[in-house]
């Protein structure tokens, strides 16, 4: 009902007509009274590697301190249950990039490269006028890896070892052996492995600052709580001292991480098209800190290592403060942001809008992870033939329940074929956790579940377990070259 001030003027019924006529003569899509439409939004991935959802602020942590990242939460959509499809980098953010799993774009191990003919955020936003720019900061990411396409500006100069070492990679010999390729990988983490959070925040505000254009896309990958130091040769006491050592130092990388990020956030609120922007801020995969026994990732698919943060800041600061509790994924990133900006990409992904309100909660998430390396795999005879014997684990993570299949799976590129059906349903472990009851996932024989085991295996057998995997991109010798100067044999 429309209703005017006690002491408006009157105006006559002819009084009205040219507001009248005029609201009409607007509402016609023929006429030019239409206002411009809104720009598309600029975006800026925040990726913090290796980090624990539940060792942040937002997340209600309070053993260490994270304000800016809790700031972010505050000015944006903190999602509670978020998770990476797999455990370790290389895969996990081909899938945020292309918005696809590991058994679509092919990446599931360091031979991998992104295929070309996989659609990036960054190539679909650059084709819709974007500058896009990334700066990265450790070796797995580097371009030779297929993540740098649709980036203008790709930065990904390394310049800190991971371990202790003897120095620059070398050559490598002709026929790579699974000791060469460990040989090689430690050499690459004793060079240029990563570079310091403080760095890729300079280089990030030096970006930001000299690009005053819209709209872009900047990507800016922090190291954050990653291992350090690694000492490979450890064993016994020395090796459980370093560990502990490791796990005590965590939440102090996790507070310097939160500085740096500050800092960019600080500059990027200073810049005029701060209203303008969505920003997303999340983790590629967890880490253990000697939960089950381990230190590290990529090994398992224990909620430490998969659940990660992941907070959207949208432009104008809508849903300030909300906090979602379904289900979702990092590879929804890509949907979210294509969506936003307008965008729409030729290949199916399995992406969906995190800020589509009408979207139904997802029912559960497919998690994954190959360990089909000569630094993982295991030496059996297989009638009368040795073979190397790696693992797949595969997962459905529904709200309450978890099931995981640990399965073995020779390595590639062996003579003898396939390992014998009967090994295989042998060798094969399913563990069910009730993460109601048992949200450390010690049980994993879980009586009464609320999920069971039936139904859950029914999910996973929607998911492709690795044995068709489809071919990746071929490398060409310079590619190749480039790997191995890196300390990976293709």
């Amino acid at each position: 009902m429309w209703s005017f001030p006690e002491r408006a003027p009157r105006i006559g019924w002819l009084g009205w007509l040219p507001a009248v006529a005029l609201a009409v003569a607007c509402s016609s899509v023929t006429t030019g009274c239409r206002s411009e439409p809104a720009p598309p939004p600029n975006v800026v991935l925040i990726t913090i590697d290796t980090l624990r959802a539940d060792r942040t602020s937002p997340y209600g942590y309070a053993k260490s301190a994270t304000p800016n990242l809790q700031e972010l939460a505050d000015e944006g959509i903190v999602f509670e249950r978020a998770y990476a499809n797999t455990s370790w980098t290389l895969p996990s953010l081909s899938s945020v990039m292309s918005g696809r799993y590991p058994s679509e774009h092919g990446v599931r191990s360091w031979q991998d490269s992104l295929p070309e003919e996989e659609e990036t955020i960054a190539e679909l936003l650059r084709a819709k006028g974007y500058r896009t720019a990334a700066i990265v900061g450790s070796y797995p990411l580097d371009r030779v890896f297929g993540l740098a396409q649709g980036f203008d500006h790709y930065d990904d100069e390394m310049t800190t070892a991971m371990i202790e070492g003897d120095g620059e990679p070398r050559p490598t010999a002709a026929e790579p052996t699974p000791a060469s390729r460990a040989s090689w990988l430690l050499r690459r983490e004793a060079g240029d492995a990563f570079r310091p959070d403080a760095v890729v925040t300079d280089r990030a505000i030096e970006w930001l600052r000299g690009d005053s254009g819209e709209p872009y896309f900047l990507w800016v990958h922090y190291f954050g709580p990653h291992e350090r130091g690694k000492r490979p040769d450890l064993t016994g006491a020395a090796r459980e001292e370093f560990l502990a050592h490791q796990v005590e130092i965590y939440d102090r990388y996790v507070e310097e991480t939160d500085r740096q990020v500050g800092r960019f956030l600080d500059a990027l609120r200073a810049d005029p098209r701060y209203p303008r922007t969505l920003v997303v801020l999340h983790s590629d995969h967890g880490q253990s800190l000697q939960e089950h026994g381990m230190f590290g990732h990529g090994f398992d698919l224990f909620e430490t290592t998969v659940h990660v943060p992941l907070i959207a800041r949208l432009p104008g600061g809508r849903r300030a403060g909300e906090r979602v509790g379904g289900l979702v994924r990092n590879l929804d990133i890509f949907a979210t942001v294509t969506e936003l900006a307008g965008v729409r990409g030729d290949r199916p992904t399995a992406a969906r809008d995190l800020l589509d309100s009408d979207r139904d909660e997802s029912d559960h998430v497919y998690l994954e992870t190959h360990h089909l390396l000569g630094l993982t795999a295991k030496k059996v005879e297989v009638d009368g033939v040795e073979r190397r014997v790696g693992r797949i684990l595969r997962g459905i993570r529904t709200r309450d329940t978890k099931l995981v299949a640990n399965q073995p799976r020779q390595v590639p590129g062996q003579d003898g074929g396939e390992l014998p059906d009967a090994m295989v349903r042998e060798d094969t472990r399913t563990s069910i956790y009730d993460l109601r009851r048992d949200p450390g996932e010690i049980n994993g024989n879980a009586p009464r579940p609320e999920q069971s085991r039936a139904d859950l295996e029914a999910l996973l057998e929607r998911y492709d377990d690795g044995s068709s995997q489809r071919a990746t991109k071929q490398l060409d010798e310079s590619a190749r070259e480039r790997l191995r100067s890196l300390g990976y044999e293709p």
